[in-house]
């Protein structure tokens, strides 16, 4: 069985010093842009202001057993992700939040920094990445026992706003949302998201030149 990082003892835990990142609100705002009278195609897309597009923190569900990291189970299912036609990257850094009835250290992620959009070249890149981002082939891994930072990719969907978010420890793992500042990691089951556990994380953060993979 994999090691799993919210079941490291506290002492084995160390915090990754911050890295610049991202900022945001408690929920993306989109806009419409204004219609040109003249014109007969079709109203653009939204628009989101970088400011909106990463939450404060990320959410999380009430379950004690992922202790603030999203879900635990793998994912059985391939996503079927849009391709981003704009994206900002957000960092979060782990906070202690307390202890679990069975005495276990409970995290919250918080915001650091100001969101960054991705370059044209990277965009690229990060299309392509997600295209490899899928469910892990078998369900035992062994992962590194270190904890860091957590970067959440946000790019437009058909729906609002997708979140990817990937650890920058451990097995890199990805958890997608269909909403990032409400529907916690790894729970996402709209626009192309699946919900659990995916692989893939290091090509994300390498096309994306983020934390130690990139």
């Amino acid at each position: 069985m994999r090691p799993s990082a919210i079941r490291l003892p506290l002492a084995a835990v160390a915090i990754a010093a911050a890295l610049t990142g991202c900022g945001g609100s408690d929920s993306p705002q989109a806009t419409e842009p204004s219609a040109d009278p003249g014109s007969t195609s079709a109203a653009a897309s939204p628009t989101f202001a970088p400011e909106d597009v990463c939450p404060p923190k990320l959410p999380r569900d009430d379950d004690p057993e992922d202790h603030g990291f999203g879900a635990q189970e793998d994912a059985r299912q391939e996503p079927s992700l849009p391709a981003p036609e704009q994206a900002w990257t957000c960092q979060y850094d782990a906070v202690d939040a307390g202890q679990t009835p069975d005495g276990g250290t409970e995290f919250a992620w918080v915001l650091h920094g100001t969101a960054a959009e991705v370059a044209e070249p990277e965009l690229g890149a990060f299309a392509s990445a997600l295209d490899r981002v899928q469910p892990y082939p078998r369900s035992g891994r062994m992962c590194t026992q270190e904890l860091g930072p957590r970067w959440l990719v946000v790019y437009p969907g058909s729906d609002g706003l997708i979140g990817v978010v990937v650890d920058d420890f451990g097995c890199r793992e990805v958890r997608l949302t269909d909403d990032p500042a409400t529907t916690p990691p790894g729970a996402g089951d709209g626009d192309g998201t699946v919900p659990g556990v995916l692989d893939g994380g290091t090509e994300v953060l390498t096309a994306l030149g983020l934390g130690r993979a990139g």
